[in-house]
């Protein structure tokens, strides 16, 4: 009985750890973005402000370009989501459920692509993308985005396939239904929490990516919110509280978007990760 108290004690401990140095840089993100200027670097510091105020919200929000770098965020994440799921989709039943030369070996590119930092093929692409004539726009960004997500997408919606029996298409092809068909009226319903899954990663990756959008963007009517937020920064001070408080406010379509999808996203790994 003892050590089984002992067990659960440590293990309580361990996850009060865990949760220490997950929620501590939001802790004092927030604690910093309801402070007032002259409260911010007080000795010792204050977690708790004496005097709690919105003004730096207030003045993340009346920031002119701030609705600009969201609305920009917000469209090039939901297309990145969309062309993401539509081409990793295909990819991933032509993979599962085809038979074609060379299968195995383009899954192992696929595979060994994500071996690599972002910040070892950001120069590449970058002179992809500006041999296309497609930098400083959404498009030339979205294709960059595409490079390191549909390769994940590819994979975690493969193993979800995996986990569909093929009997269920057959069955279907027997009553009279052609391949396509069985595919967008048998596979595709029974894929959609895997959908839900990759789009939910998709749309998180696209959204808090700071490294390609500061390459691939150098005209500030392009800019996203990750990069947006910088503004706040200047030559001989930083305006930490505004920019804590524009911190949070990018956080809070995140948040919401786990509130609304956690039980699926999290049924959907734990499914997609039965197979591989």
């Amino acid at each position: 009985m003892s050590k089984m108290w002992l067990s659960r004690f440590l293990f309580f401990i361990g996850i009060m750890a865990l949760l220490f140095f997950v929620l501590f840089p939001f802790i004092q993100m927030l604690s910093t973005s309801l402070k007032a200027p002259d409260a911010q670097f007080t000795i010792p510091p204050q977690w708790i402000p004496n005097q709690i105020t919105f003004e730096n919200f207030a003045a993340a929000l009346h920031y002119k370009e701030f609705v600009r770098y969201f609305m920009n965020s917000l469209l090039i994440s939901i297309i990145t989501c969309v062309l993401v799921i539509i081409i990793s989709v295909l990819a991933a039943y032509s993979f599962t459920r085809l038979e074609f030369p060379g299968r195995r070996f383009f899954l192992n590119v696929i595979l060994v692509s994500q071996m690599f930092c972002l910040s070892a093929i950001v120069v590449p692409l970058y002179k992809l993308v500006g041999s296309l004539g497609l930098l400083n726009s959404f498009a030339g960004l979205i294709l960059a985005y595409m490079a390191f997500t549909v390769p994940v997408a590819v994979w975690l919606l493969r193993s979800f396939l995996l986990n569909i029996p093929m009997d269920m298409e057959e069955a279907a092809m027997m009553e009279g239904a052609s391949k396509l068909k069985a595919f967008f009226k048998v596979v595709v319903p029974l894929l959609r929490p895997g959908i839900g899954a990759t789009a939910a990663y998709v749309f998180l990756i696209t959204w808090q990516e700071f490294l390609f959008s500061l390459v691939f963007m150098s005209k500030p009517e392009n800019r996203t919110l990750p990069v947006g937020i910088m503004d706040f920064k200047g030559q001989y001070e930083t305006n930490w509280g505004t920019m804590m408080a524009a911190s949070i406010l990018i956080s809070i379509p995140v948040f919401i978007l786990f509130m609304f999808i956690q039980k699926q996203l999290i049924a959907g790994l734990t499914e997609g990760a039965t197979k591989g």
